[in-house]
């Protein structure tokens, strides 16, 4: 009797499944298992190495949300050298030190114009009016490095390649408007920047092109460089288009986006040359706590989020907020948990290069690890909710899809590399999905 039930609840739970995925011309691995008994439900090519595009974030987040811990906050401080004299003048620079928030004046949270109205209003009222020197960014407390050397070129001058500092600004981006265009062909001409910018040459070469032909422009430039080439094509509009491009050098900007609203608002900042001394503290900022920095991290896939949580990692583990530190410090956490890392590759933080590589298998690994964490729904609120039971992040690259996540009591992997075919992609993955959907719900 007791046989009988058992092959009884089996079938109950467990779908039939094909494990005979395929897609034209492209490779696909699968994993699944029931986290309530560990039993395997599918397992095609499961110990295959891919690139597994956004998923990697996965591997990032929960990471960083066992080390640091849902409440981490990352700290940025205003700090002056010098004195200040009876007149409220400061006889010495003005300093922001970074702490590698990466939610600093996002329009998320506390937006640009609005964090830099507190910075501002918490300096007059430390009793500054007039600043003999200058504004100065510090993001000495990570590597110099911004980007990661394996992304690609076209995604550098790019809101989605912007590099990790830790004085990063509004998210490291910037919103580049053009002029309402009535040609196709022409020149497209731009209005603004929003955030403003300073010093930054765009050699503009995007031209208008069809109605509803969508944004096929792109932004070419590297970290700490003012010059960015911009090229392609905007649609044709009657009202005003953006496109968003990278702030390649985030700690000199943020000094001069504050140093300027310092000035409209009444505190001359002159910028003359200045001894620095011993530093004093103004004002710190503490961001949002690392449960929502997460949720936002895999939710909306912010690269540049999972980016600073692995320079973080590397710098709370190993005293070096690095990406080379961060890879060690996400690889060893989920080697010590147990997970084979054989075949394992971590580029990055996010993804975003393609020289990532993991297998399904670990992916579920390391999903059902986090199954059994006090931290989980924390971690399962920030994967995206498809139905009121199935919860992924996603991944998307040219000739990549992937999708990771939890369908009920059901933890998957799906990678798919090298298909161009993106019906065919798309139809396997219903299929999958669909025959995935669990029986019964133990969530």
């Amino acid at each position: 009797m007791k046989r009988i039930l058992i092959l009884f609840f089996a079938t109950i739970v467990s779908p039939m499944f094909s494990n005979n995925y395929k897609v034209d011309h492209g490779i696909i691995s699968v994993y699944a298992i029931d986290t309530t008994n560990n039993q395997i439900l599918i397992d095609q090519n499961s110990d295959l190495s891919l690139i597994p595009a956004s998923c990697m974030k996965v591997v990032t987040t929960g990471a960083a949300l066992e080390v640091l811990g849902p409440d981490y906050c990352f700290k940025t401080a205003i700090e002056y050298d010098g004195y200040i004299d009876s007149d409220k003048t400061l006889h010495g620079n003005l300093y922001i030190r970074g702490g590698g928030d990466p939610c600093l004046g996002s329009d998320r949270f506390t937006s640009w114009d609005n964090q830099l109205q507190l910075w501002s209003k918490s300096i007059q009222n430390f009793g500054i009016n007039k600043i003999t020197g200058t504004v100065i960014g510090d993001a000495t407390l990570w590597e110099s490095s911004l980007a990661v050397s394996s992304w690609l070129w076209e995604d550098l001058g790019n809101y989605y390649g912007a590099g990790a500092c830790a004085l990063s600004f509004h998210e490291n981006y910037y919103n580049v408007f053009f002029k309402p265009s009535t040609t196709v062909g022409q020149n497209a001409i731009i209005s603004k920047t929003v955030p403003p910018l300073f010093d930054v040459i765009h050699k503009n070469e995007i031209k208008i092109g069809p109605e509803n032909s969508g944004d096929q422009a792109w932004i070419f430039g590297c970290e700490y460089n003012l010059v960015q080439f911009m090229r392609g094509t905007i649609p044709l509009n009657s009202k005003e288009f953006s496109i968003k491009g990278a702030i390649l050098d985030p700690a000199s900007y943020t000094a001069h986006i504050l140093k300027h609203q310092l000035n409209e608002n009444g505190i001359q900042v002159l910028d003359q040359v200045q001894i620095s001394s011993e530093r004093h503290l103004i004002n710190t900022t503490e961001s949002p706590p690392l449960n929502e920095i997460i949720y936002w991290t895999n939710h909306n896939s912010i690269n540049l989020y999972a980016e600073h949580l692995l320079k973080q990692l590397g710098q709370e583990v190993y005293q070096e907020g690095s990406t080379k530190s961060g890879l060690q410090a996400v690889t060893n956490f989920w080697k010590d948990k147990g997970v084979d890392m054989s075949g394992f590759n971590m580029a990055d933080g996010s993804g975003l290069s393609r020289k990532n590589l993991t297998t399904t298998k670990q992916l579920v690994k390391m999903l059902s690890i986090l199954k059994k964490s006090e931290n989980f729904p924390i971690f399962l609120r920030s994967l995206v909710q498809k139905e009121n039971n199935l919860r992924i992040k996603g991944g998307t690259m040219s000739g990549i899809k992937a999708i990771v996540g939890f369908y009920d009591h059901i933890a998957f992997a799906i990678l798919i590399n090298n298909c161009l075919n993106y019906k065919s992609v798309n139809q396997t993955l219903e299929l999958i999905l669909n025959e995935l959907k669990p029986k019964q719900s133990n969530f």
